[in-house]
């Protein structure tokens, strides 16, 4: 192979630059592309700025958010109470039933002045068991659906129309003995 040493007359020896020629290059390049530009912090404070508010406009949408998520949550947990007839379709029949027995023993329900005495005291009786039936539903509710809520909750809907019904005869009875003390005292 040839060696290509001498036809690029290649010599070993360093080369050296000549004095000033660091200085005249820097000044080139700068006379080239001006001064080396200083740091325009204006610019990062701006950045930083921008920066730092959408931090915390994402800090208050984010807390706005859980907090009417966190109001949304009890609202749905006061308004979804469960009943007896969420349950099953059979308790909801049941419940239904004895719901409608006894708002018609209430509308069929002959008031007058003369028993008043009589009808407050089961209305009064009527409202605890009432109470008693909210009391059970809420148990439902916190507890969770148990044999024993639902049997009491049954039986409170099966007490309640058994007390309108004893009521109903109780006024029919006071009406036949009126109506008899009266045909005595006719006679």
């Amino acid at each position: 192979m040839k060696d290509l040493r001498k036809d690029f007359d290649y010599s070993p020896k360093s080369f050296k630059m000549s004095k000033g020629h660091d200085k005249k290059f820097k000044h080139r390049l700068v006379e080239a592309f001006g001064k080396k530009p200083k740091q325009d912090f204006s610019m990062i404070y701006k950045m930083a700025a921008v920066a730092i508010i959408a931090m915390l406009s994402t800090i208050f949408v984010l807390n706005q958010t859980r907090v009417e998520s966190d109001d949304s949550t009890k609202q749905v947990s006061q308004t979804q109470k469960i009943g007896l007839g969420d349950i099953s379709p059979e308790l909801n029949n049941i419940e239904n039933y004895y719901l409608t027995s006894i708002k018609f023993e209430l509308a069929t329900l002959e008031t007058s002045t003369e028993f008043d005495a009589v009808i407050n005291s089961y209305l009064e009786e009527l409202q605890h068991i009432n109470k008693a039936y909210d009391d059970l539903e809420n148990e439902l509710n916190s507890v969770g659906i148990s044999e024993e809520i639902i049997n009491a909750m049954i039986d409170n809907l099966q007490l309640r129309l058994k007390l309108l019904q004893d009521l109903k005869q109780k006024l029919n009875h006071l009406k036949q003995k009126q109506n008899e003390n009266k045909s005595a005292y006719q006679i």
